[in-house]
């Protein structure tokens, strides 16, 4: 018998919830049937006002074809959705991700997956308790550079890995209204940019012993760390990374990493070369990667989680908790100065 499509409700239309509905177009055994908006003009199909630090932000779109609330209680008693893809503003995703498991619905969640660790604990019990699944939108390990980036280190096609430094420096973000600007409500860098990249660590090679991390304090905030992470394997490969909002304005984000093999080196940055390049033997050659969009993947996945009611390791709810309270300990060593025990 045919499997009834995935029907997903995106609960907050900002740059990320355009980025999630415009990644759903193609999917397979799911699509975006409804999308909770309090903005009139989003609710018509107005995304003009939308901006992001990459991509071309808004514009318009036909929305004839969903179902436009203006609550998350009214998406939730909608019976043709079965995932709620939770892109609200970070402070509003434990409260969000909580009433719709217990509403009845599997839910997707955006980075962060919550401002403090009593909240992930909270979902994730409330995940338990409903028999509903949780999934963590931490698309980083879905985009075809760093996917290949797993597969050399897990299949070691290169050697051994011997340290992988990740990057990720954007310039101040002026966009996300009032609540962005508010660390108490968005996180600020390290939570809402360099979680990215502790949690792709996290993901390969599990909870750090201890950080130890430099950065630069602006008004009492974070803006930008470098970080190494230790381990309780002494032999292990050299993991280190930075982030900052720090760049010039004409250079809104890049990202990238170097990873250095016994027989090989992987190198890519997003604003000198669209594909990593692999330093092996003579000459340098671009690695051939997937088209695929690494948020089309993600939703994919997150159709075929609901359909298999297995979480996978790319969308666990337990390493991204795992991230958040890493990225607090690299945030305690900036400003103490000393290493962090986790």
């Amino acid at each position: 018998m045919k499997q009834r499509r995935v029907g997903i409700g995106i609960v907050g239309m900002g740059f990320m919830g355009l980025t999630h509905l415009n990644a759903s177009q193609t999917l397979k055994g799911g699509a975006v049937v409804a999308f909770v908006t309090a903005d009139p003009r989003k609710a018509r199909g107005d995304f003009r006002s939308v901006r992001g630090n990459f991509g071309n932000g808004g514009g318009r779109v036909n929305v004839k074809a969903y179902n436009v609330y203006p609550s998350l209680d009214q998406l939730l008693a909608d019976d043709s959705v079965d995932l709620v893809d939770i892109c609200l503003p970070s402070h509003l995703h434990a409260s969000a991700a909580t009433r719709a498991l217990r509403g009845g619905k599997h839910v997707l969640v955006e980075k962060p997956m919550a401002l403090t660790l009593a909240d992930t604990q909270r979902m994730m019990r409330s995940a338990q308790s409903s028999g509903n699944l949780l999934m963590v939108a931490q698309v980083l390990k879905f985009f075809p550079e760093f996917s290949a980036l797993e597969k050399g280190i897990r299949t070691k096609q290169w050697g051994e890995l011997l340290a992988l430094h990740m990057r990720r420096i954007i310039a101040k973000p002026n966009w996300g209204g009032s609540w962005f600007a508010d660390s108490s409500k968005s996180g600020g860098m390290v939570v809402d940019l360099h979680i990215h990249d502790t949690d792709y660590l996290v993901y390969l090679f599990g909870k750090p012993r201890s950080v130890t991390s430099h950065g630069i304090v602006r008004n009492r905030q974070v803006d930008y760390l470098r970080t190494t992470y230790h381990y309780k394997k002494s032999h292990g490969p050299l993991l280190t990374s930075e982030a900052g909002w720090i760049n010039g304005a004409s250079l809104a984000f890049e990202h990238g990493f170097d990873a250095f093999f016994e027989n090989a080196s992987l190198h890519f940055n997003s604003t000198h070369t669209p594909r990593p390049l692999l330093y092996q033997g003579k000459k340098a050659r671009e690695l051939k990667l997937g088209s695929k969009d690494g948020f089309a993947v993600q939703m994919e996945q997150a159709v075929k989680t609901v359909r298999s009611a297995e979480v996978p390791p790319g969308l666990s709810p337990s390493n991204a908790a795992i991230a958040l309270e890493v990225c607090r300990a690299e945030e305690k060593s900036v400003r103490s100065k000393r290493t962090v025990e986790l």
